[in-house]
């Protein structure tokens, strides 16, 4: 899509193509992207950006001259408004497939499916009470324990005049073969076209919470109560313990470890046992609770 064909107050400086939208730190070549920072634009540069981009009128001559652009006050909001308006415009973005659900699956009477948009593979089994909805893909067996919900809408707001609205949904959830999860935890769906991911054979225990776009690797296990934010990445074989909390944006690298109440807002490498908060290196946290005691 060109920015001369999207609709709206913002003034486009340099036209361009797009065919996805996404913000920092994580980007792709041909994305439309708001634009807050010379640190920004030096990643774009670095990177070999090729897309769109929207930033302020005094960030706009530093934007390479190959980059499409809008400028905006407020281009992260204009972002977002552009994004509202791409859905509900139904052009943009996929139109939602009909559902496909195998017949070996074990559904719950009580269980929730969406109208469409839902996809379940074999010997599947949806527990009393669990949603299954629009934008949710489930590999072969695949368990959702009770009054689990896949594929909420994530409640991000964004200001818009002396109020505030929602951003809306356009991506999915996506659970790979033997994936587990039991009661109550909940999966937030994509909002740009792209799916939160959880590998083949992820454990979940009970009052799980992942944000939108996270993807969590092969055999990864998170005990109860752990939350994830928007956009993690996790490698394979990743332990996070209970009421552990991840910040949006994390990496952690494979067999990363996590221990039980860990704040990890830096990136783990892999191999490596994060605790305390905010997490530091486990022997580091050993060690300096050896000095206080």
């Amino acid at each position: 899509m060109k920015l001369s064909e999207v609709k709206g107050s913002d003034r486009v400086e340099r036209d361009g193509e797009f065919s996805s939208i996404a913000v920092m730190p994580r980007w792709r070549i041909g994305a439309l992207l708001p634009i807050i920072g010379t640190d920004q634009i030096a990643m774009l540069s670095k990177g070999n950006f090729r897309g769109c981009v929207i930033t302020t009128k005094d960030l706009l001559p530093k934007v390479p001259v190959n980059i499409g652009a809008i400028v905006s006050e407020h281009p992260v909001e204009a972002l977002y408004d552009i994004h509202n308006a791409l859905v509900k415009g139904s052009v943009f973005y996929a139109p939602t497939p009909e559902n496909q659900i195998d017949g070996s699956a074990d559904i719950h009477p009580t269980a929730i499916i969406a109208s469409k948009g839902v996809r379940i593979g074999k010997d599947c089994i949806i527990g009393p009470k669990a949603s299954i909805l629009e934008g949710s893909i489930i590999e072969k067996n695949v368990i959702i324990g009770p009054g689990t919900v896949i594929g909420s809408e994530d409640p991000l707001l964004f200001r818009k005049g002396s109020g505030s609205e929602r951003v809306l949904s356009a991506g999915g959830v996506l659970l790979r073969e033997d994936v587990e999860i039991h009661a109550n935890c909940n999966i937030s769906r994509g909002i740009f076209g792209d799916s939160t991911v959880i590998g083949a054979g992820v454990k979940f225990d009970n009052l799980v919470c992942i944000g939108q776009n996270t993807k969590i690797g092969d055999r990864s296990f998170l005990a109860a109560c752990a939350s994830i934010g928007s956009d993690v990445v996790m490698g394979k074989e990743v332990w996070v313990g209970p009421n552990s909390t991840v910040s949006s944006g994390v990496t952690i690298g494979d067999n990363g470890y996590v221990t039980i109440g860990a704040v990890v807002v830096e990136d783990v490498r892999p191999n490596q046992k994060v605790s305390g908060n905010y997490a530091i290196d486990h022997d580091r946290f050993i060690e300096f609770l050896r000095k206080i005691r």
